[in-house]
């Protein structure tokens, strides 16, 4: 593998599955890291919402690793004082801080149905956004125990997702 902007190569070693060989055996990960106020309510959260499996806890007591769908969602629990977020909204009306994942519209409308069932708050509520949009998709809003908001959405036209 070569970095852009220059002709050497980045890995000096031979490696098992490199990036030229097989590019469908390796995936990029995505990783994420938040505050979280109650670890417990975060790990019982997420695996009961969006059945996420907790893939390692830290020494401490006070971090996870958590699989969301297939990337890298970490949660360190901190004090109140430390807990500081920005709480604004974009143009759109959507939390400003966000993550979430963009889905294919049959799990989308399983996990609307499961929250639903779990009585989880929409904070926005599912809707078609951008309707007539090359970029329309399907949204909906919620917050952890801790206010972090997750976006899940599904675009209508897979083609165009970024």
């Amino acid at each position: 593998m070569h970095y852009p902007a220059t002709t050497e190569k980045l890995v000096k070693k031979p490696q098992r599955f490199a990036l030229e060989s097989k590019p469908k055996a390796f995936k990029q990960i995505f990783h994420l890291s938040l505050s979280a106020l109650n670890i417990e309510k975060i790990r019982e959260f997420y695996e009961l919402n969006f059945a996420c499996k907790v893939r390692r806890t830290t020494k401490s007591g006070k971090g996870i690793h958590i699989d969301f769908f297939g990337h890298q969602l970490t949660f360190v629990e901190v004090t109140p004082e430390r807990h500081r977020q920005i709480r604004e909204e974009n143009e759109h009306g959507s939390p400003l801080v966000h993550f979430g994942a963009a889905l294919p519209y049959f799990f989308w409308c399983y996990l609307k149905k499961r929250l639903e069932r779990n009585q989880v708050e929409f904070c926005i509520k599912p809707h078609l956004k951008f309707e007539g949009e090359e970029h329309e998709h399907y949204v909906m809003f919620v917050k952890d125990p801790s206010g972090n908001a997750i976006e899940i959405k599904s675009f209508t036209n897979t083609n165009d997702w970024l």
